[in-house]
């Protein structure tokens, strides 16, 4: 039997799964406006009239076909040769590597542990040998970059221009982005990263993140952190342990670095999860810090490098949460709830 009158309207249920989506939607809002920064130009940086010393790290296993076009790049650098040294650092290589490295007056650190081979014990393994007392400052490539000639030179006028800068992240670019559609599709994520993520985060005043190469450390810094690091990102770990030591890592827009892409997807896919588990490992190991150092200072920047750890992790919830939303909506049981529509409005826009 109906009954006379106007319907009795639905209980007015809490719908969780719309609330913890608009909680995500926040996330991305704040990500949106951080990333506005990005269409601000950075300042010009002015040239420096001191020089300091640097001395250049090239981790190395096995990379004779690529390491000479490397070396060539920093022995053109438009940089007083007596300023800079370089060494490479090879990791049980059993190619020509260490020959090519001294035809180019490098120095070879010698590495021969097969059991615990890695970029990161590497690393430590050359820092140990390295004279880091003679230098202001370590400048790091992989052996398969490119650097532009003006590199030291324009890191060199950003340490002249902020003295408190003890970590440096330079500009990365492809050297073959025209190769296949997988580099063209680095290429186009590398200039989206540069520009808004991490300009648009210097421009904000909170710290960049070193990219693995194409970087700068005050070796001050290096004595002070050292290189004990676990995980298989290395740059990540460390940049995560000078921001909970209440420093950043800046952002030199114009010292570049030309870095090789893989062209196949399987290889891109072995890279991306050994960067993966990397990039989890960091952020559960100090990921609670971060927010803990968030909650008892409350500075922005120890909130916003706890979202950059877990930002995969966010992509992938709030993904899986909105195809959910979806799923109830096309079956028909979705709430007829305010919170529910403006979680569909926040996807629209």
């Amino acid at each position: 039997m109906q009954w006379p009158g106007p319907p009795i309207p639905e209980p007015n249920h809490f719908d969780f799964l719309g609330t913890i989506l608009i909680l995500f939607y926040l996330y991305w809002l704040y990500e949106t406006i951080v990333s506005l920064r990005g269409f601000f130009a950075p300042a010009p940086l002015p040239r420096a009239t001191t020089f300091h010393r640097f001395g250049i790290l090239i981790p190395a296993h096995n990379e004779e076909k690529v390491i000479g076009s490397l070396l060539e790049s920093l022995k053109e650098q438009n940089y007083p040769d007596s300023y800079f040294d370089i060494y490479v650092a090879c990791d049980s290589c059993t190619d020509a590597t260490p020959q090519i490295a001294r035809t180019y007056g490098a120095s070879v650190i010698t590495r021969h542990d097969p059991q615990n081979p890695g970029k990161t014990k590497n690393i430590k393994f050359a820092l140990s040998r390295i004279p880091l007392q003679e230098y202001d400052a370590i400048a790091i490539f992989d052996a398969d970059n490119l650097a532009h000639p003006d590199f030291l030179a324009r890191m060199n006028d950003y340490l002249a221009a902020h003295p408190e800068a003890e970590a440096i992240q330079g500009y990365l670019d492809t050297k073959n982005s025209h190769d296949s559609w997988l580099t063209r599709a680095y290429t186009l994520a590398y200039w989206y990263t540069n520009r808004f993520w991490q300009l648009a985060r210097a421009n904000w005043g909170l710290s960049a993140t070193l990219g693995g190469t194409g970087l700068l450390i005050r070796t001050s810094c290096i004595r002070r952190l050292g290189w004990n690091l676990q995980s298989l990102t290395e740059d990540l770990e460390f940049s995560t342990k000078l921001v909970l030591e209440g420093g950043k890592v800046h952002w030199n827009e114009w010292a570049i670095t030309y870095d090789e892409k893989p062209l196949f997807y399987r290889y891109s896919h072995r890279q991306r999860m050994r960067w993966m588990q990397g990039h989890y490992f960091v952020a559960w190991q100090y990921g609670p810090k971060l927010l803990y150092k968030f909650f008892v200072t409350l500075k922005i920047q120890y909130l916003d490098y706890f979202l950059y750890l877990f930002n995969p992790l966010l992509i992938a919830l709030s993904s899986t949460l909105l195809f959910a939303q979806l799923g109830r909506l096309a079956l028909g049981t979705a709430p007829r709830q305010p919170l529910f529509w403006l979680s569909w409005l926040f996807l629209v826009l």
